[in-house]
């Protein structure tokens, strides 16, 4: 008579498997307190934004407050009047800055002998330079072609030549409006100084 045991049981590695649970059960515990950290890192960043964010909305409107106090307390009449003593002072800034020597270098050098000068106005806005000049001429065509040797030097652009009378001279008088951009003048070179010669041998 056979005698043996039929029945069919796998058979485990209880270790193995208790073993990897356990890894699992602390990579789960290691997980969680991870992501429970982050969050209420976030959570703090959060509110520390928040708080922020308040706190510069309550600055800006006390700016926005004080502007407004500012400006009903200023007269707008004195800020005109500041405005155009600031524009005064530039313009008396800008007319020291005219350089008269070289705007009349470029008159005597291009003038006719048939047309005389009698009055100068510039006007300096924004480093614009705009010259109005009287001028007297036997002829038109020497105003015409006084404006045009002006242009040729190239510091003088756009100008507007108007004839308006004769004098009891018979002269033609002209107001010429014309553009003024100074050109750096040559400057005569220095003569060479005569080489140094040694005393000794």
């Amino acid at each position: 008579m056979l005698r043996g045991n039929l029945a069919t049981r796998p058979f485990y590695n209880e270790r193995i498997v208790a073993l990897l649970l356990g890894l699992l059960a602390v990579a789960a515990v290691a997980l969680t307190v991870t992501n429970g950290t982050r969050l209420m890192q976030l959570s703090s960043r959060r509110s520390e934004l928040r708080a922020q964010a308040t706190a510069d909305a309550d600055a800006a409107a006390r700016l926005r407050q004080s502007a407004v106090a500012v400006q009903s307390s200023v007269d707008p009449a004195v800020l005109n009047t500041l405005a155009g003593s600031a524009r005064e002072a530039n313009s008396l800034i800008d007319a020291r800055t005219f350089s008269w020597t070289t705007f009349f270098s470029y008159i005597e050098d291009t003038i006719p002998m048939g047309v005389r000068l009698t009055a100068v106005s510039p006007e300096i806005e924004n480093g614009n330079i705009t010259v109005t000049m009287m001028l007297m001429g036997r002829r038109v065509e020497d105003v015409a072609t006084f404006m045009t040797a002006l242009e040729n030097t190239g510091a003088f652009y756009d100008a507007r030549p108007t004839v308006a009378d004769r004098n009891e001279e018979g002269l033609e008088l002209a107001t010429v409006v014309v553009g003024y951009l100074p050109l750096a003048k040559d400057v005569p070179a220095a003569p060479p100084q005569p080489a140094a010669v040694g005393g000794g041998r």
